[in-house]
């Protein structure tokens, strides 16, 4: 039977990811310790809803390793899910320093934190940015990440990932810490920053904005509902022992092109007003890569996961109606 760790500390509990699995580790009954930068906007208060009050909330950067060492050592959890981290590929494009520091240095002082406070478990939230250009389809969990030609597609962000995997298959082999991989493939819905077109013509159409993109609607992305990365997050959580321990956190389906979200959004907002040229810019085939189809049989046949948005339709329709719903609540300015 799978474990379920009733105490759970969540790095960057605050984010988009962070947010949702929050509310549905506290949905389940579980104790939850948010450490963040930030507290959660107003934003995440409203997808929290009355589970807001119920978790407790550590101020700290994970960059500050006594700051992460002494929240962990004073609420003891049973498992640690580290989803702190910069995710803004762009950004961290020419900024290798910070990817280090934030993105490598965080992860590792999570492990080390963990492994010094006996936590059973950690969950790095990782990234198909870890990715090189894919040589087989659909992408499987082992597939290399160091070819004899290339390293990660995604610059600095996809290194600063890898070097936090290898650092995690270090500390189990050399420590026996319990070290699991999630690796969300594109996640979107109500709440997320980066806003990889499905941000800005959802909220535009709903806004009743118009929505002009001059670029970028050929870039397909195994775009997946952040309900279905939360589901497979917690699935890896209370994995069993002998589970693999890298995942996708994907839909498993053919990918999505911009246009294609583009035409979704117009079908679900009447009147929407939204257009996307096909061209490519530069930036837009700095990943294009590994933007394939990627494989979740493992975490079918180990963890019994099967997403419930399979079809992006739905999900863009759920995220029409929450946004929808955020603004009658708490007005425009916030998301």
């Amino acid at each position: 039977m799978p474990v379920t760790f009733d105490r759970v500390l969540i790095t960057g509990g605050s984010g988009f990811i962070g947010t949702y699995l929050a509310r549905k580790l506290l949905a389940e009954g579980r104790r939850v310790v948010n450490v963040d930068v930030q507290a959660p906007s107003a934003l995440a208060a409203h997808i929290l809803g009355r589970h807001l009050g119920d978790y407790a909330f550590e101020q700290a950067d994970v960059e500050d390793w006594g700051a992460l060492l002494e929240a962990v050592q004073r609420h003891r959890p049973a498992a640690v899910i580290h989803g702190a981290a910069i995710v803004n590929v762009a950004r961290l494009r020419t900024d290798p320093l910070r990817a280090a520091r934030v993105n490598f240095g965080g992860t590792l002082n999570a492990l080390e934190a963990a492994r010094l406070s006996d936590v059973s478990r950690l969950v790095l939230i990782s990234s198909i940015g870890v990715l090189p250009t894919v040589e087989r389809e659909p992408v499987p969990p082992d597939h290399p990440l160091i070819l004899a030609t290339e390293g990660p597609s995604s610059g600095f962000y996809g290194a600063a990932k890898v070097a936090s995997e290898a650092f995690g298959f270090a500390y189990l082999r050399g420590f026996g810490s319990d070290f699991r991989v999630v690796r969300p493939s594109a996640p979107y819905g109500l709440g997320m920053g980066w806003p990889m077109f499905v941000k800005t013509m959802v909220e535009g159409a709903v806004r009743g904005e118009p929505v002009r993109f001059a670029s970028g609607g050929s870039y397909p992305r195994a775009y997946t509902y952040i309900e279905d990365v939360v589901d497979l997050t917690v699935a890896v959580l209370d994995a069993p022992d002998d589970a693999d321990r890298v995942f996708y956190a994907s839909n498993g389906g053919p990918l999505t092109t911009a246009s294609e979200v583009a035409q979704i959004v117009r079908e679900l907002v009447p009147r929407a007003d939204v257009e996307i040229a096909d061209e490519l810019t530069e930036s837009d085939r700095f990943e294009l890569g590994i933007r394939k189809r990627l494989s979740i049989e493992n975490a079918r046949r180990q963890l019994g996961f099967e997403p419930r948005f399979p079809d992006m339709r739905d999900g863009v329709a759920e995220y029409v109606e929450r946004f929808r719903g955020y603004l009658e609540s708490s007005g425009p300015t916030d998301g």
